[in-house]
């Protein structure tokens, strides 16, 4: 069990540098000890070491456990598509998307997947909520919008329907 365990070299590290900090914490909180019992507290250091010391290799066993489960877990699943990984969830598209939860960077090519989804489904007006903010998601989400071959024109959401702070687009007939 233990060669298994220490056969990874960041397994073997992490186990070293582990016990060796535990012990020398052990060690300096032993010493005022040592002066009032005497040579039995290093006794029970020695045996406080080997309970960490088998502690340590149940914690990394069990991590190394769960680590290759997750990585047969994840290999198993392989679509029609040649995907392999986790199983990923769709969403149906409705005729609003909420683009508050995506990452800046990732704005442009969220709208597009989007927009293309869209007209898949056969919307032909679609709502982006992109925040009022200072208006940089809101330039982004519309030159993303101006350069895309499927939007015939884009304005400005109605008040009830999240203003400045959304953009109203209408799509073209495929």
């Amino acid at each position: 069990m233990w060669r298994e365990i220490l056969a990874d070299p960041k397994v073997r590290r992490a186990y070293i540098l582990t016990k060796v900090g535990v012990f020398l914490a052990a060690a300096v909180a032993t010493i005022p000890l040592a002066h009032f019992v005497g040579p039995k507290a290093w006794i029970g250091l020695g045996v406080f070491g080997l309970l960490l010391m088998g502690l340590t290799a149940c914690v990394l066993a069990v991590g190394k456990v769960e680590a290759s489960t997750a990585a047969e877990v994840g290999s198993e699943h392989q679509g029609n598509d040649g995907f392999e990984g986790p199983e990923v969830v769709v969403h149906p598209v409705e005729d609003f998307i909420d683009l508050h939860s995506f990452p800046p960077r990732d704005i442009p090519s969220v709208v597009e997947s989007y927009l293309e989804t869209a007209l898949e489904q056969g919307y032909r007006e679609v709502r982006l909520i992109h925040g009022r903010g200072i208006g940089v998601q809101r330039e982004r989400v519309r030159s993303t919008l101006a350069r895309h071959p499927a939007v015939m024109s884009f304005d400005d959401a109605p008040p009830e329907h999240g203003g400045w702070g959304a953009t109203v687009v209408i799509l073209r007939r495929p």
